[in-house]
């Protein structure tokens, strides 16, 4: 970190301008593959776990769809991205 530090300190703007385009577009893919892993092992009644804005909520998936899933938590029903979920026994 501390070299990354430095080096944004020397850049002119368009440089770091295109180090943040190039941080997002990794944050974009490494978001997509996530999600393909976790789709692809996905099923109904799969207990999973997500950091929602209290923390760290576990639930029960009852539907998946095609980027999100809905995941019952203690009688409500969240509409969770698929790339925010891990299994509960991987966490």
């Amino acid at each position: 970190m501390a070299i990354l530090k430095t080096l944004i300190m020397t850049w002119n703007d368009d440089q770091v301008e295109d180090a943040w385009g190039l941080i997002a577009d990794e944050g974009r893919r490494r978001q997509e593959i996530n999600k393909k892993k976790i789709k692809a092992t996905l099923k109904n009644g799969d207990h999973v776990s997500f950091t929602g804005s209290t923390g760290l909520v576990t639930g029960t998936v009852t539907k998946v769809k095609i980027k999100k899933a809905i995941v019952e938590v203690k009688n409500q029903r969240w509409d969770v991205p698929l790339h925010m979920l891990r299994k509960a026994d991987d966490c």
